[in-house]
């Protein structure tokens, strides 16, 4: 669990951690604190989502954060679009090679749930999309990669 919504593990894919402790105002978005277990959430946790993406793209994500005029589909609303789940968020990346193979790179978020909206599996007939309406509303705090064909 993270802010209360079940957390998908991002399993098969080599993650990196992004230093965001005390880059925001404070740190309980991130759930740094207090957690019991693996099962718990802390107060005013933000849950986790996932964002395909492409590799060019993903330097400037950290940097700045999701930037709403970077958008191109706006599908079901304008907003940041993710999901809690990696294998849909995969959709979304292009693949790029390096060293002779290639790979795909998703990044990994907390949204803010008071202003989250849901977007139903059965809309989007591939998964569960989140919308933030701002890029206040979700940061970066891992990259994904995985070796693809």
């Amino acid at each position: 669990m993270r802010g209360n919504f079940n957390y998908n593990r991002p399993y098969g894919w080599k993650r990196f951690a992004l230093k965001v402790l005390d880059k925001y105002e404070d740190n309980t978005w991130f759930g740094a604190e207090g957690r019991k277990n693996e099962q718990h959430s802390t107060q005013n946790e933000w849950p986790v989502c996932y964002h395909g993406t492409v590799i060019y793209n993903c330097r400037s994500i950290v940097e700045n954060g999701y930037l709403l005029s970077k958008g191109k589909r706006f599908r079901f609303g304008v907003g940041i679009y993710s999901t809690p789940d990696i294998n849909v968020a995969a959709e979304y990346s292009l693949k790029f090679a390096h060293k002779g193979s290639y790979y795909i790179v998703v990044i990994q978020n907390r949204v803010n749930p008071k202003s989250l909206i849901k977007i139903s599996k059965m809309k989007t007939n591939i998964g569960e999309y989140w919308i933030a309406p701002t890029g206040d509303d979700i940061r970066p705090y891992g990259i994904c990669i995985k070796k693809v064909l």
